[in-house]
C-alpha cells in the first residue's frame, strides 16, 4: 500500500516510495542548484554508478526536496544513457494531478520505459500531444502505448500484456490535425480483429472538434476506460433512470427516446403522433457517459414530424456537458412539458 502524502516530509519521499513500490530505488542528486532524483533503469545499480549507467532524473520543475507542501509544479522524468546524454523526457505530469498521483504516474512510466531499455528496444520519441494521451489513458487504469506506424495510441485493458493488445478488442485513440479533408480532432474508436491481418470497427467511443486541449484529452480517455468497463455505462440509461423518479418511461428506438404528449399512446405508437423525442447532440442514446454531448429534445406534430428547433438543449458554448447533471436537466423538463396543460384554445 502506498503511504499518504501526509506521511512524507519531502516531495522526494513520495517519489521514493512510488518508485519502492515497484522494486526500483531513487537516490537524490543536486546540480547546479537543481535537485532530483536519480533512478538507475536497473535497480541493481548502487548509488554511487547510477550516473555511469543508463538512468532516469526526476524533478518537479528544478526541485525534488522541498517540503510536500510547497510542491506546485508537476513531475518530469527524463532518460538519460551511460554517457550521461539526455535521450528522451519519458513522463511529464499535469496541473491537475495531486502529488502522489502524479508520482504514481511517473513511477509507472520510469517502470515500462526501462523494461523497454533493458529488452534494448530504444524508444523513439512520442509527439507531445500523443504523449499526453498515452498518459491519460494510462492515469484511467489502462495500458496505452503510441504505434509510431500508424502514428495512433493503442488503448488496452491493463491485464493484457502489450504484446498481445491487438490480438483482442482495442480501441484507437487517434489526434487528426487537420487538412487533406480531414476536421481536426480527437477520435477514439473501438476495433477487434477479423480473423485476418485487418481489424473491424466495432464503434465510435468519443469524438471532439479541433486540436484536444488537456479538458478533452482526459475526458477521450475516460470514455476509453468506461467503453472497458464491465457492465458497460450507458448515456441512455442514466436518462431513463432521471425520467424514472417522474414516472415516466419512453418508447425506446436505436438512437432516440420518445415521450408522448398524450396520456394514453404507447408502444410503436409514439412515434407517429405528438411526442418529444430525446437524443444526444452526436444522435445517439448508446454512448458511454464520457462521451456525451449533451441532450437535446425536440418536439413533434401530431403526424409525428419534428416542430423546429429544440425545446431544450444546453448551448453548445457550455461546452460538454456532465451526463448525471444534463439528465437530471433534460428529465425535469420533460416531466414539465408533458403534465403542462395544452394552450388555451381562442374561437373567432
Amino acid at each position: 500500500m502506498n503511504s499518504t502524502p501526509s506521511a512524507h516530509h519531502s516531495e522526494a519521499d513520495v517519489m521514493a516510495a512510488a518508485l519502492r513500490s515497484h522494486g526500483y530505488p531513487a537516490f537524490p542528486g543536486e546540480d547546479g542548484g537543481v535537485s532530483f532524483l536519480a533512478v538507475p533503469v536497473d535497480p541493481a545499480v548502487p548509488a554511487d554508478e547510477v550516473r555511469t549507467h543508463a538512468h532516469v532524473l526526476i524533478a518537479s520543475g528544478e526541485h525534488a526536496d522541498r517540503p510536500v507542501g510547497q510542491h506546485d509544479e508537476p513531475w518530469s522524468a527524463s532518460l538519460y544513457d551511460a554517457d550521461g546524454e539526455f535521450v528522451d523526457v519519458i513522463y511529464s505530469g499535469e496541473q491537475n494531478l495531486g502529488i502522489q498521483e502524479d508520482a504514481e504516474a511517473c513511477a509507472q512510466a520510469v517502470v515500462t520505459h526501462a523494461a523497454w531499455w533493458t529488452a534494448g528496444i530504444t524508444p523513439t520519441p512520442v509527439p507531445g500531444n500523443e504523449q499526453r494521451l498515452v498518459d491519460a489513458v494510462r492515469r484511467q487504469g489502462l495500458g496505452g502505448y503510441y504505434d509510431h506506424e500508424d502514428g495512433v495510441v493503442i488503448g488496452y485493458p491493463s491485464e493484457v500484456p502489450q504484446e498481445r493488445a491487438l490480438r483482442g478488442e482495442h480501441l484507437v485513440l487517434q489526434i487528426l490535425r487537420g487538412g487533406d479533408g480531414w476536421q481536426a480532432g480527437l477520435c477514439v474508436t473501438a476495433w477487434v480483429p477479423d480473423g485476418g491481418p485487418d481489424f473491424h470497427e466495432l464503434a465510435q467511443v468519443f469524438a471532439s472538434c479541433g486540436l484536444p486541449t488537456q479538458a478533452e484529452i482526459d475526458r477521450g480517455a475516460m470514455a476509453a476506460a468506461e467503453w472497458f468497463s464491465r457492465p458497460r455505462p450507458n448515456a441512455g440509461e442514466v436518462l431513463l433512470a432521471a425520467l424514472a423518479d417522474y414516472g415516466i418511461t419512453p418508447a425506446v428506438c436505436d438512437s432516440a427516446f420518445g415521450v408522448p404528449l398524450a396520456l394514453d399512446v404507447d408502444g410503436d405508437a409514439v412515434w407517429s403522433g405528438a411526442h418529444l423525442s430525446v437524443a444526444d447532440r452526436s444522435g445517439s442514446t448508446n454512448h458511454v457517459p464520457a462521451a456525451h454531448k449533451g441532450w437535446a429534445v425536440f418536439l413533434h406534430d401530431s403526424a409525428g414530424e419534428p416542430v423546429g428547433d429544440p425545446v431544450f438543449a444546453q448551448p453548445v458554448s457550455f461546452g460538454r456537458q456532465d451526463c448525471l447533471e444534463d439528465s437530471a436537466r433534460a428529465a425535469a423538463f420533460i416531466a414539465d412539458y408533458v403534465t403542462a396543460p395544452p394552450p388555451a384554445s381562442h374561437s373567432c
